[in-house]
């Protein structure tokens, strides 16, 4: 039976060092050809407002959900890992509304698409420490990967959203549904396989 797994976590912290990994070690994992790379194509997300941003990208997250679904049922071999999913609409929301960034009405809509979301999918929660996450992001910056978004979104880079951020996704350490990792390493590699070998065998 074909599954599809997701990774969620904040940014920086790994995510899709960790799929393509996982696509190399094991070539049963497949990743999701589709995604959307909001500052490369959609540009004018920078004159958004934060909430129009995580509206969008939750409706984004639901469409790639049942793409990634699509996708599995082609591939009955294989397992679909596809980069974010509403779990991160879920930690992130909360964060904007811990530090004023949106609204309680807004954050009260946005979570409202959330509880009407019908699927708690399978999720890798990657979820290193901050110090890492911070490290990470401080690489990028130098080697100017990512100039563009870290321009627009700047402001989650500060330790002490990414910290709040961190507390949010450490919520999902025991959901059912998720693995939840603090490091990428080879051991954790390994406890994605087999989690995920189990799927393909239900």
């Amino acid at each position: 039976m074909a599954c599809s797994i997701f990774i969620s976590g904040p940014h920086g912290g790994g995510k899709s060092t960790l799929s393509r990994r996982l696509a190399v070690m094991d070539r049963r994992f497949i990743e999701n050809d589709f995604d959307i790379d909001f500052t490369v194509d959609f540009p004018n997300i920078a004159s958004l407002s934060p909430f129009e941003r995580c509206l969008i990208r939750l409706y984004h997250r639901m469409f790639i959900a049942s793409y990634a679904e699509t996708l599995a049922a082609k591939h009955p071999d294989a397992c679909i890992v596809t980069n974010r999913t509403v779990y991160d609409s879920e930690a992130y929301i909360n964060a904007y509304r811990d530090v004023g960034w949106i609204t309680a009405e807004e954050f009260r809509k946005l979570d409202l698409v959330l509880r009407n979301v019908n699927v708690r999918p399978y999720a890798v929660v990657l979820n290193p420490p901050v110090t890492v996450i911070l490290q990470h992001l401080e690489k990028r910056r130098t080697q100017g990967t990512r100039s563009v978004r870290d321009a627009v979104f700047a402001k989650e880079d500060s330790e002490s959203f990414l910290t709040l951020l961190h507390t949010y996704f450490e919520k999902f350490k025991n959901d059912d549904h998720v693995l939840y990792l603090e490091d990428d390493g080879e051991a954790s590699l390994q406890r994605i396989i087999r989690w995920a070998t189990q799927r393909l065998r239900v």
